[in-house]
């Protein structure tokens, strides 16, 4: 069979690191193949609006897997065609425990990063680059006072808990699961990210897959960490990178070169152009 869809991570994966730019190589590679008839998802923990920079530089992509698989954008109509957040109510549980525990975090709604102004300089480290700070700070936040009364009745793709202290997660853990169904992955050493139990990349890599009518042997997919590892283990052809956790590489079939050494595009270029 041959290789029908190619569905990548971002952050340790398509991205240099400075976590916003894409190597030419990379991006070379996703124009042959989408101009062979390849179909090309983005699949991330972040929001539409964080992540349609990248699109423009691959010069487009089909599809957008957000939100570690919360919700699927189609690019061409910009309609979500498939969604799988979190129920109003147990959202807002969840706003209101995070308040309580008063650390920094953020909820996901369709397409946009919702942040309290107050948080805007405890972020620290988890704005991952200056570039990044830049882009998120510009193009991909709404700053809301209330995050429970903004959200209100609106759907919730993700909460991510900027930083969780190592003595406090086992609590953090129980206040989440006291509110319903909830996945707790981390894309970061220092996060945590709540989705609606059963959402990930792999739920949604797979009823996109389903959408198009291939099979898991025709689906190319890449990563490096934990919100990663069910994409890896769903995709026929699944490359964890050299500078992935142990973790995505057992859940790999393969291997390539890391993200710094565009090896994403590598990859492509052997097993989908043949080159």
């Amino acid at each position: 069979m041959s290789i029908k869809l190619i569905v990548t991570d971002m952050d340790g994966t398509l991205f240099d690191d400075d976590h916003v730019t894409v190597p030419a190589r990379n991006v070379a590679a996703f124009r042959k193949a989408r101009e062979r008839g390849v179909k090309l998802a983005l699949a991330s923990g972040r929001t539409w609006s964080i992540l349609r920079d990248a699109a423009e530089q691959l010069g487009g992509v089909d599809y957008a897997i957000l939100s570690n698989g919360a919700a699927i954008r189609e690019s061409a109509t910009g309609e979500y065609i498939y969604e799988n957040g979190f129920p109003n109510a147990q959202a807002q549980a969840l706003i209101k425990g995070l308040v309580r525990e008063d650390l920094p975090f953020e909820v996901y709604c369709r397409g946009q990063n919702y942040l309290r102004p107050m948080d805007t300089s405890r972020l620290g480290e988890a704005l991952l680059s200056p570039d990044f700070a830049e882009l998120y700070l510009k193009r991909g936040v709404v700053l809301a006072p209330d995050l429970a009364a903004a959200l209100e009745g609106r759907p919730m793709e993700k909460i991510n808990l900027f930083y969780a202290p190592p003595e406090r997660q086992e609590i953090l853990w129980e206040m989440a699961r006291a509110t319903g169904p909830v996945e707790i992955s981390k894309a970061l050493e220092r996060n945590m990210e709540f989705n609606y139990g059963g959402a990930s990349k792999g739920t949604a890599l797979a009823a996109l897959a389903a959408r198009l009518g291939f099979a898991p042997e025709e689906v190319m997919a890449f990563g490096d960490a934990g919100n990663d590892l069910t994409m890896l283990r769903w995709a026929g052809w699944s490359f964890a990178m050299e500078n992935a956790t142990e973790e995505a590489k057992a859940a790999a079939k393969y291997q390539t070169a890391s993200n710094r050494e565009a090896g994403v595009g590598q990859a492509v270029e052997k097993y989908v152009l043949e080159v």
